[in-house]
C-alpha cells in the first residue's frame, strides 16, 4: 500500500530529516514511526478493562481456590523450616 502526503510542510520536514540523516523518505518515516510505536505501547479501553475484571471475578467466582485448611501457624512452621532463624 502507497502512503502519499499531500501536506507540502510534512513533505519538506521529512526531506529535511532525509539531507540531514541520509536516509530517503520511507527510511526516515519508519524510523519515526518505529520510535513513536516503542514510546506508546498498545494501549487497552477502559471499556476492555472492565470487561476482563468482570471475566476474572466471573472466574473467582465459579473456581474459588479450595479450603486445604492451612493455618497461620502452619504457614510460620514452613517458613521456619525454610529460612530457619533468619526471619526472627
Amino acid at each position: 500500500m502507497a502512503i502519499t502526503i499531500r501536506n507540502k510542510e510534512t513533505e519538506e520536514l521529512i526531506r529535511r530529516i532525509g539531507r540531514r540523516t541520509g536516509e530517503g523518505p520511507s527510511a526516515v518515516i519508519r524510523r519515526l514511526a518505529e520510535r513513536e510505536a516503542m514510546q506508546h505501547p498498545t494501549r487497552v479501553s477502559e471499556e476492555e478493562v472492565q470487561r476482563r475484571l468482570a471475566f476474572m471475578a466471573d472466574l473467582r467466582k465459579r473456581y474459588p481456590p479450595p479450603d486445604d485448611g492451612t493455618t497461620w501457624a502452619d504457614l510460620e512452621e514452613e517458613m521456619d523450616s525454610i529460612f530457619g532463624d533468619d526471619l526472627k
